[in-house]
């Protein structure tokens, strides 16, 4: 019988050309494959007589399935453990070692690594490209050739990897590699920590092409430096990057504090010092420049993105992890697509919990029962598209007004400053719109007429332009819509618009006896958030599941937000149309307050008390109500002075008016006039109807 030869024993099938028994036992093949793992070629360590080793290569034989041609002629040479190489997490760094045993023996502690085929020495320019934008650790054998080899792949890789390191490993023994130093006892966070010490390679002066007699500038090491950042702009031309920091990604504004220390802190790292604050800037502003005019105009979004038909909301943890919800459910995912932004204060959302309703949210909400649904009704409305209502909590002292509040932005948009005082002016408020999701606003008594608008543009949707500070000509633009919580001891919705939008929640007065210590309050609350927030994110997905089968009658007040809630209605705790029938009665509650605290609306009234129709001019009515009130809503700021006011004014209190039963009709028979007519009372849900 014809002896096997050693190559053979495996069944690895016969060799045909170069290689045959006198090269000894076959001690371990290393199959190489491209990115698709399509296999291209072997390397073969065979184990000498002379107790040596020696390595050859083979490729599949095309006409002879099962065997092999021991050359690589014609076939393209790939890094070793390709496939592995281009599906792993660009953030995670990669080891490049110089044989394919210790690239196997770090794969096995779940690292990313690789090395290029036959050996030191044996580098190839196109393997440079499949590490572009990598962080490459190299680790070289302890002995010339292998030191040899690290420092011309450092060279290779230079200005195309986003950073080269070269990690010799301590006490290493002549000849040694990173098995050796395994063996030897060395742990997988022992080496990881050794890597992030390790500062960056950098070339000697004059040895790359560009750097011929040349010193770099540090302005230019940091430019080289940010390589790796993705960089894009919004749609007003703010320029950002998205930046790898430790296992995750992080986006800033290349112009924040956040991006400009991740530039200094890689820079240290590189060269032991820090980088002067000219280069810094200079580094910086050519890096803003790429964003605006090579980077993609991308969306950037705080705490709450809609895309397509899924909904995220950023944990804000350290991590960088969100929640993608969908039409079949939610998940945590590590690295969401959306470019979600950090801004300061923001505080972190726990981890959310499957398996319980938003029922376990009530012991938590002072309201009444009839206006409970309400309560959840607003926060299932703040994780729409928008336009929202604005939750307003009303109640004397001691009804839990500002707890309520903090509980409900603490579920969605947690912040160190939950509660703030109102804005002076439309530009604070927009600012405070562009770092927040929710706002919230305290003690509020009494709404300036222009920030009772801005209330209504921030619910319903709108933008404000300013003049930048320090500079003549260039404008800031804020667009925004956002969900609102207003809370006072007093009605703040004075205004019909700002009615119109707001859900009333009136905070009942809590007993000393059933009062709790604010430290056991909030422990059992952030006991129970988790799955607070997981109940809510199930509402979220139903309502995306069933919006497009949602079709109401007669449409109330803001529309969308009604359809949204009732689309979630199967996972929210309460039976089928109790939202609508709660959210009517609010409405009808709402209008009828702030019906009673417009002096004009009160005046149109009376005068239509005994009669059906009254007719004549703008300067006519303004007399015949004039005497209808006192002198004191004369002198007032609320009653119209002139004509004109009073036909403006009779445009805002109309849907007041005609819930009540008084249209309001305007026309021109010489002159133009007015006419009061008596109608049919309606609810406050047909009347938005009819005026829609």
């Amino acid at each position: 019988m014809k002896k096997s030869r050693p190559y053979e024993a495996k069944g690895y099938g016969p060799a045909r050309g170069n290689g045959g028994s006198r090269l000894g036992e076959l001690d371990a093949v290393y199959p190489y494959r491209d990115a698709s793992g399509n296999l291209l070629f072997e390397v073969c360590r065979f184990r000498t007589p002379d107790g040596g080793k020696t390595f050859r290569q083979r490729r599949p034989d095309p006409e002879k399935p099962g065997e092999w041609i021991w050359n690589l002629n014609g076939v393209p040479l790939v890094l070793y453990r390709l496939p592995e190489l281009v599906a792993a997490d660009p953030a995670i760094p990669v080891f490049v070692t110089e044989g394919e045993k210790d690239a196997d023996r770090l794969a096995n502690w779940g690292q990313v690594t690789t090395t290029n085929p036959m050996g030191a020495g044996k580098w190839r320019e196109e393997y440079n490209q499949c590490l572009r934008g990598r962080r490459v650790v190299i680790l070289p054998d302890n002995d010339p050739p292998g030191r040899d080899h690290s420092l011309h792949v450092a060279q290779a890789l230079y200005g195309v990897a986003a950073s080269v390191k070269i990690l010799n490993l301590p006490r290493l023994p002549e000849k040694g590699d990173i098995s050796d130093w395994i063996d030897a006892g060395g742990t997988i966070e022992k080496l990881l920590s050794l890597a992030e010490a390790t500062p960056e390679w950098e070339p000697p002066v004059g040895t790359t092409e560009e750097g011929k007699n040349k010193r770099e500038s540090q302005a230019e090491q940091l430019i080289k430096l940010a390589a790796d950042a993705e960089l894009f702009h919004d749609s007003v031309l703010k320029a950002y990057a998205t930046i790898p920091v430790g296992r995750h990604y992080e986006t800033w504004p290349v112009r924040s504090h956040g991006f400009r220390g991740w530039l200094q802190e890689r820079f240290y790292r590189a060269h032991g010092k820090p980088a002067g604050g000219q280069a810094l800037q200079d580094a910086i502003d050519l890096v803003a420049a790429r964003a605006i005019y090579d980077g993609p105009e991308v969306s950037t979004f705080v705490r709450v993105a809609h895309i397509g038909d899924r909904v995220y909301v950023d944990l804000a943890d350290a991590e960088w992890r969100a929640v993608e919800i969908s039409p079949e459910g939610w998940r945590v995912v590590e690295r969401p697509t959306v470019k979600f932004l950090r801004p300061r204060g923001m505080a972190s959302l726990p981890v959310p919990e499957p398996g319980d309703s938003l029922a376990v949210l009530r012991p938590f909400v002072n309201c009444q029962d009839e206006e409970w649904p309400l309560v959840v009704a607003w926060l299932v409305g703040a994780l729409s598209r928008g336009p929202y209502p604005i939750l307003m909590l009303q109640g004397e002292q001691g009804s839990a007004k500002t707890t309520t509040a903090r509980v409900l932005k603490a579920l969605i948009d947690p912040s160190m400053a939950p509660q703030r005082a109102a804005p002076r002016n439309q530009r604070d408020l927009m600012i405070s719109a562009a770092n927040s999701w929710v706002l919230s606003f305290d003690n509020l008594s009494g709404l300036e007429k222009w920030l009772s608008n801005a209330f209504c543009r921030l619910a319903t949707g709108g933008g404000l332009g300013t003049r930048e500070l320090y500079s003549d000509a260039d404008e800031v633009l804020f667009d925004a819509m956002r969900p609102l919580i207003l809370n006072g001891i007093d009605s703040v919705a004075e205004k019909g618009d700002l009615a119109q939008r707001e859900i009333l929640i009136n905070c009942p007065y809590i007993p000393k006896e059933a009062r709790k210590p604010e430290a056991r309050f909030w422990a059992e609350f952030n006991a129970t958030r988790p799955l607070i927030l997981g109940a809510l994110f199930t509402a979220v997905s139903t309502a995306l599941a069933n919006r497009n089968r949602v079709n109401l009658q007669g449409l109330p007040r803001m529309a969308d937000f009604a359809e949204w809630v009732t689309a979630a209605e199967p996972a929210l705790p309460w039976e089928p149309g109790t939202f609508l029938a709660a959210y009517d009665s609010n409405e009808a509650q709402t209008s009828e307050e702030a019906l009673e605290a417009d002096p004009v609306a009160m005046a149109v009234l009376a005068l239509m008390k005994d009669r059906e129709v009254w007719q004549g001019t703008a300067s006519e009515l303004l007399d015949a109500l004039e005497g209808l009130v006192r002198e004191s809503t004369l002198k007032s700021k609320l009653w119209p002075k002139a004509p004109n006011a009073l036909s403006n004014r009779l445009r805002q209190v109309a849907p007041l008016l005609r819930a009540r039963g008084v249209e309001i009709e305007r026309g021109k028979s010489g002159v133009r006039f007015i006419m009061l007519r008596k109608g049919v009372q309606k609810t406050a849900q047909t009347a938005q109807t009819a005026q829609t």
